[in-house]
């Protein structure tokens, strides 16, 4: 028996829920990430316990089970509001999982002033996460619901604005930032994903956009976690082009201390967190590139690790 025919008998799914939730982002049109290329290069294919279907994703063991906000937006992008999740399924979901283990990113409030103080002393906040299917299956995870709970006299409101393989090219065109994200008036965007590719240009045009419209607004880039490449492997990583551990991280990071931004490193505390499991990889995988119910929760737990107080994020419980 696979392990994930295994896990299909032993765990709930919720009826009446779509299952086409699980792959709720846009197709991925990434060439370099997608799940399409993916069987070309073996990686973690070779000792995989788990078979994927050809086309598509695995079915979800968890459909989210909150309704949320969506906006009007053009085709292939998708704009909608966070959680998806309620904090009863969040802990069944964790219940369920392999246990991890990860150091969070260290907090650096440099660039983030209005955010810290929002966070520490009330008031209002709304993040906005920007990017790709990776970022679309990290705010999946519900993450802003433990948000909410570490920080209780902030409102905290969540919104998500993706494409499948989505970076700043496709996001600077067409007056889209213009026209969909500051009307929305977030306090924060979240600049993440693994489709943004080593020219920094497509990001600080994105950066100059943002700021044109919302002056105050504080920005965070992040590097990437999923995709194709082994986390078990340091020199695939170091190779990896949404890796913090390659030319990628080192971009990202003089990027944003040259605008003004805040730069987070996913990819380590992601790589951490997978290596602590014991378990292969694909166990957190729903296709050869995406992050099924259990490895959404990784990126959800660092982003709570790095905004929350002190404490707030360690692991997952």
């Amino acid at each position: 028996m696979n392990l994930r025919f295994s896990l299909l008998l032993t765990l709930p799914v919720f009826a009446g829920l779509s299952v086409v939730a699980q792959d709720a982002a846009p197709r991925d049109r990434n060439a370099v990430n997608s799940a399409a290329a993916a069987p070309a290069r073996a990686g973690m294919l070779a000792d995989s316990p788990v078979v994927f279907p050809e086309k598509g994703a695995l079915p979800p063991l968890f459909p989210p089970d909150v309704e949320v906000e969506r906006y009007p937006v053009e085709a292939d992008f998708l704009l909608f509001g966070s959680p998806c999740r309620s904090a009863a399924q969040i802990g069944a979901i964790e219940a369920a999982m392999p246990k991890v283990r990860f150091a969070p990113p260290g907090q650096d409030w440099k660039n983030l002033a209005r955010t810290r103080k929002a966070l520490l002393e009330g008031g209002d906040l709304h993040l906005l996460a920007l990017g790709d299917s990776i970022v679309n299956d990290a705010m999946r995870s519900g993450w802003i619901v433990r948000l909410r709970e570490a920080c209780p006299r902030t409102r905290i409101r969540a919104t998500v604005y993706v494409r499948g393989g989505g970076g700043c090219r496709h996001f600077r065109e067409e007056g889209r930032i213009a026209n969909h994200l500051v009307p929305l008036r977030p306090d924060l965007v979240l600049i993440g994903g693994i489709s943004q590719g080593l020219d920094p240009e497509p990001i600080r045009e994105v950066i100059g956009q943002i700021r044109e419209g919302l002056p105050q607004c504080e920005i965070v880039l992040a590097t990437g976690v999923f995709g194709t490449v082994d986390p078990r492997d340091p020199a695939a990583m170091a190779r990896a082009p949404h890796s913090a551990m390659s030319g990628y991280g080192a971009m990202l990071r003089l990027l944003a201390a040259e605008t003004g931004c805040a730069y987070l490193d996913m990819t380590t505390p992601w790589v951490e967190a997978i290596r602590s499991s014991g378990r292969h990889p694909h166990v957190f995988y729903r296709d050869r590139v995406h992050a099924n119910e259990f490895g959404e929760q990784i990126p959800g737990r660092i982003l709570l690790g790095w905004l929350a107080p002190a404490g707030a994020g360690m692991g997952i419980r």
